[in-house]
């Protein structure tokens, strides 16, 4: 695999706008796992009883409100 980097400038500025830039995306990266979680949650609470206790789903425990 060939991978072809272009360097702008002095490299520095580059660096510290991209540290920035995940700092400032972090929260958002949170939200979006959170939110696949949910839905991923959802999506395994919804399949039949049997099929959960094949994969191996905790079947009727109550969920932790605190996280």
């Amino acid at each position: 695999m060939t991978t072809i980097t272009y360097l702008h400038g002095n490299g520095r500025s580059r660096a510290s706008n991209h540290s920035i830039l995940q700092l400032a995306a972090a929260p958002f990266r949170t939200l979006r796992d959170e939110w696949r979680r949910r839905e991923t949650e959802k999506l395994l609470e919804a399949l039949p009883a049997d099929i959960r206790k094949d994969i191996g789903w905790p079947a009727n425990e109550p969920r932790s409100t605190t996280r």
